[in-house]
């Protein structure tokens, strides 16, 4: 898959009462499609491996209220264990940028073992890697530069500003679309989180729960948001918030 852009989105954030947000699904489900990779319960899961610099620039800049920010995470779907061998491209490595307000996202498509190779190198003496590729599987191939500037820009800034991984996050989400605006509704519940990059890859590893019952709505759209759905997002108790699930996950360090 080629790497993709996004146009520049809005984007509205509550956190709701539990029984709210059940009420809720409820009724956007009388309204709006579903996404079309949720399961029998019109849910999924989402697990996010999200990377900063030894500075914590990007943590930092979110508590401080940056109008232009960025943002790298790997993300993938389901709760299986991802194949060190798979060959199909499942997971998306992202860059969210933020300028004034508007997000955008660029991404590109790796494959379980490309995303291992950038999220946990290999460690020891040039002479101990040799001896440990000479035996194991053979290093991903190389990748032309010029078909996926969004991995050549993530290699750099991992060489340049040392980027590594951070906090592995995982959630069940509820999602909803609305053509108009180019709408998307979710509902994000039992989040939890893991310092581990390796939980990314099997999500058998323990993952603790760090926003125990809190329930996230999160409405994105184009250029405007239609009638129809800012009142049907309309939540008793709903409170608007600012902050990232990744910003969550690590503020009790």
């Amino acid at each position: 898959m080629l790497p993709t852009r996004t146009k520049q989105r809005h984007e509205l954030k509550f956190e709701l009462p539990p029984h709210e947000a059940l009420l809720l699904a409820k009724r956007l489900g009388m309204l709006f499609p579903r996404d079309e990779h949720a399961g029998p319960d019109g849910r999924y899961t989402v697990r996010s491996l999200y990377f900063d610099t030894p500075f914590d620039d990007a943590l930092r800049e979110k508590h401080e209220g940056f109008t232009s920010r960025a943002k790298w995470r790997m993300r993938a779907y389901g709760t299986e264990p991802l194949a060190t061998d798979g060959a199909e491209r499942v997971i998306r490595l992202e860059k969210k940028v933020k300028r004034n307000g508007a997000g955008s996202k660029h991404a590109s498509w790796l494959t379980p073992r490309e995303a291992r190779s950038l999220a946990i190198p290999s460690r020891g003496t040039p002479r101990e890697q040799k001896g440990r590729h000479e035996h194991s599987l053979s290093p991903a191939p190389a990748r032309e530069v010029s078909n996926d500037p969004v991995l050549e820009e993530f290699k750099a800034a991992q060489r340049v500003l040392g980027l590594r991984p951070c906090v592995v996050v995982a959630y069940e989400r509820e999602a909803f679309t609305f053509e108009p605006g180019n709408v998307r509704v979710t509902l994000d519940a039992r989040m939890r989180s893991c310092r581990h990059p390796e939980s990314f890859f099997d999500p058998s590893r323990l993952l603790v729960p760090y926003a125990p019952g809190a329930v996230v709505l999160e409405v994105k759209y184009d250029a405007y948001l239609p009638d129809i759905v800012r009142d049907a997002i309309q939540v008793p108790g709903a409170v608007r918030v600012a902050h990232s699930k990744y910003a969550l996950a690590r503020r009790f360090e």
